[in-house]
């Protein structure tokens, strides 16, 4: 459907009506639109109703003269746009100056050219148009653009929430085997203490191993506070990739314990590991938290681990967490992965999403998905975490920029690496 053309709207302000009949003779056309007013007063009275695209404005009328009437409507910002031509029957250079002073767009003397007049309509109406074409340009630029920064700020809002549940929520995770374990052993104390058993000996091992459990605890807001802090100072420090992931895995000794699963680094154990590694990798990155990513991930493969054992019907079933790790060129790669850990296509890709969990038939919840950790990867260690598949196993791969000493080779990779 075609757009219908916009009329030109015009205000002949004149105390003669002679000169209104010849104006409104003059725009007989279907493209104009030609309202009166016989005064000052009355003109800035329909002013707002009309809102003309032109004013022919006569400046001699009785009452409120032109000038008074060109003043007050510049004067108003609402009005700006509006092109006024001044119709004087005095052809005087002063008054054409004081005209031009006051804001009008152009001057005519009567008796005017109807078609001269008609030309500087037409120019006027199109500069009109035109200024208000580009303010509604602006206008919706500018109102983009604010939808879309307020849009933004929403979605860094939403992250920063998200980012905060799953920081909680990995933290309940963490704490779930040692409060268990606490459980464990105060209820243990008080059947003791009911039976009679309860020796010093035994008191102090179970309170050593209630405070160990704390100390874990412990760690666990110390680390997330960590990486708080390092967030906003954007620390960078020298980071020993074997001697962090040993104090990694040292910090769950006891939930792998508890789990009775197995860890290995490169084929090593891995409290071994840090004293018997060939491999001397130094990086510059934030230590708090590639510590924590390196916990989260090996406790969601304990937790996926501990799920398997639960349906497995192999009573010689033992859990074993694999860690490789390896450079190349331009990055160190940490590799960990769980025997009995198959995860489909499906979990896979969606692993890293906010609030995921597998689904129940899977596991009960007991562990959600990386995307926190992910977030740390990328934004704190300007790395990569992905879950890819080999044979059927997953293994989830963490890479971190690297830039390897001159003398070294492309490739390092222990000289003690047995099958992993």
């Amino acid at each position: 459907m075609e757009q219908k053309e916009k009329k030109t709207k015009i205000l002949a302000v004149d105390d003669d009506p002679v000169i209104r009949g010849l104006i409104k003779s003059i725009f007989l056309n279907s493209k104009f639109d030609v309202n009166e007013a016989d005064s000052g007063e009355m003109a800035l009275e329909i002013l707002p109703d009309i809102m003309p695209d032109i004013i022919l404005l006569d400046i001699i009328m009785s009452g409120m003269d032109g000038f008074e009437v060109l003043k007050s409507i510049r004067s108003n910002e609402k009005l700006k746009y509006i092109r006024i031509i001044l119709l004087s029957s005095k052809n005087n250079i002063d008054e054409r100056l004081k005209g031009y002073d006051l804001g009008t767009d152009d001057y005519m003397t009567k008796p005017f050219v109807g078609n001269e007049l008609l030309a500087k309509v037409n120019v006027f109406a199109k500069l009109k148009h035109s200024e208000e074409r580009n303010l509604s340009l602006t206008e919706l630029v500018n109102s983009e653009i604010k939808k879309r920064m307020e849009k933004e700020k929403y979605i860094q809002d939403q992250k920063r929430l998200i980012s905060m549940s799953d920081m909680i929520i990995s933290i309940a995770h963490y704490w779930r085997q040692p409060l268990n374990a606490l459980g464990i052993t105060v209820q243990d104390i008080y059947d003791a203490y009911t039976h009679n058993e309860l020796t010093e000996d035994y008191l102090k091992e179970s309170v050593d191993q209630s405070m160990r459990h704390i100390a874990f605890m412990s760690s666990i807001i110390d680390s997330f506070q960590s990486i708080i802090d390092a967030k906003n100072d954007n620390v960078s420090e020298t980071v020993h990739i074997p001697a962090l992931l040993r104090e990694a895995l040292v910090s769950i000794k006891d939930m792998l314990d508890l789990s009775d699963v197995k860890c290995t680094i490169n084929g090593l154990d891995y409290l071994k590991y840090a004293d018997i590694s060939t491999i001397d990798l130094i990086v510059e990155t934030e230590h708090a938290a590639l510590k924590q990513i390196i916990t989260k991930i090996v406790i969601t493969i304990n937790h996926l681990i501990q799920n398997y054992q639960e349906m497995c019907v192999d009573n010689k079933f033992h859990g074993l967490i694999k860690i490789k790790l390896y450079t190349t060129v331009e990055k160190i790669i940490i590799q960990v992965q769980g025997n009995g850990v198959q995860l489909n296509d499906n979990e896979i890709s969606h692993f890293f999403d906010p609030y995921y969990a597998l689904g129940e038939n899977r596991f009960d919840n007991k562990s959600l998905g990386l995307f926190f950790t992910k977030m740390l990867v990328e934004q704190h260690c300007n790395g990569k975490l992905f879950i890819k598949k080999e044979n059927d196993v997953s293994i989830f791969q963490l890479e971190i920029p690297y830039s390897p000493p001159q003398s070294s080779s492309s490739m390092i990779i222990d000289t003690i690496n047995h099958n992993i």
